[in-house]
């Protein structure tokens, strides 16, 4: 899997941890900004994640940023300006285009969220399934303080993640909160000294399971999120029958019942 990023360069590494795939953001001097590199290498990243969890040797992604100062401070503003109208435009569904994708990945995916994450850094931290902070983390929209809005997905995951109301505070004030009240309002599920390390250890958990499983709970998850609860029942209904013929499945209900009749 590593030879297979090699165009990503440094700027996001890769790690291989038994099931668990680590990527840092490796741009510590700029606070981790999301250069049109490091968009360009996340995608790299996806695409080799997808072949792994294909040929199963990979079962869940942890994404954090080197050092202990930020995860990701947000777009690098040098690669936005003098963009014309359609270049913006274009320049916003690319980097939604990728979040999303790491989004559908069908591996769990954690996001370590070791310092700041702003504005595109806490973009790419809520298209992941979790988050874990550490305690000096800060996390916020800031983009209305530059006379502008969130543009990879902010607008969208934030009042989802978090609901209406605390959403637009975050993005019209673009004030940041600290890791005890982003867990105090859902935006991360767990404050952590050494987030990586809680990170892995949540991968590993949800490693153990099913990956058939696993796979089919995050795209229906999705689907309700993105087309209503009615639709989300029908995909959910489908997944549950399709998790049913699997020999996986079978195994793991033969097991339990057996335990339950040793133990009777």
């Amino acid at each position: 899997m590593s030879e297979s990023i090699q165009e990503a360069a440094c700027v996001v590494t890769v790690k291989v941890e038994g099931p668990i795939t680590v990527a840092t953001i490796n741009r510590p001097a700029k606070a981790n900004a999301l250069s049109n590199e490091v968009v360009d290498a996340l995608d790299t990243m996806a695409d080799a994640v997808e072949r792994a969890a294909a040929a199963g040797s990979t079962r869940a992604l942890v994404i954090t940023g080197a050092g202990d100062k930020a995860f990701s401070a947000g777009a690098d503003i040098s690669n936005l300006v003098g963009l014309t109208q359609s270049e913006s435009r274009e320049q916003m569904l690319r980097g939604q285009r990728v979040f999303d994708r790491i989004a559908k990945l069908p591996v769990a995916v954690i996001a370590a969220i070791n310092g700041v994450a702003y504005g595109g850094g806490l973009e790419l931290a809520m298209a992941c399934d979790m988050r874990i902070a550490a305690p000096h983390a800060r996390l916020g929209q800031p983009e209305i303080t530059l006379a502008n809005i969130p543009g990879w997905g902010g607008t969208q995951r934030l009042p989802r993640l978090v609901g209406r109301g605390i959403a637009s505070e975050m993005i019209l004030t673009g004030a940041p909160i600290d890791a005890n009240r982003a867990l105090a309002i859902g935006l991360v599920n767990a404050v952590a000294e050494d987030p990586v390390i809680s990170a892995t250890e949540m991968a590993l958990a949800v490693a153990a399971h099913s990956h058939a499983a696993v796979a089919a709970a995050k795209a229906t998850i999705r689907s309700g999120l993105r087309g209503g609860i009615e639709y989300g029942l029908e995909v959910e209904a489908g997944a549950v029958a399709e998790l049913c013929q699997t020999p996986e499945q079978h195994d793991a209900v033969t097991a339990f019942l057996n335990r339950k009749v040793a133990r009777s």
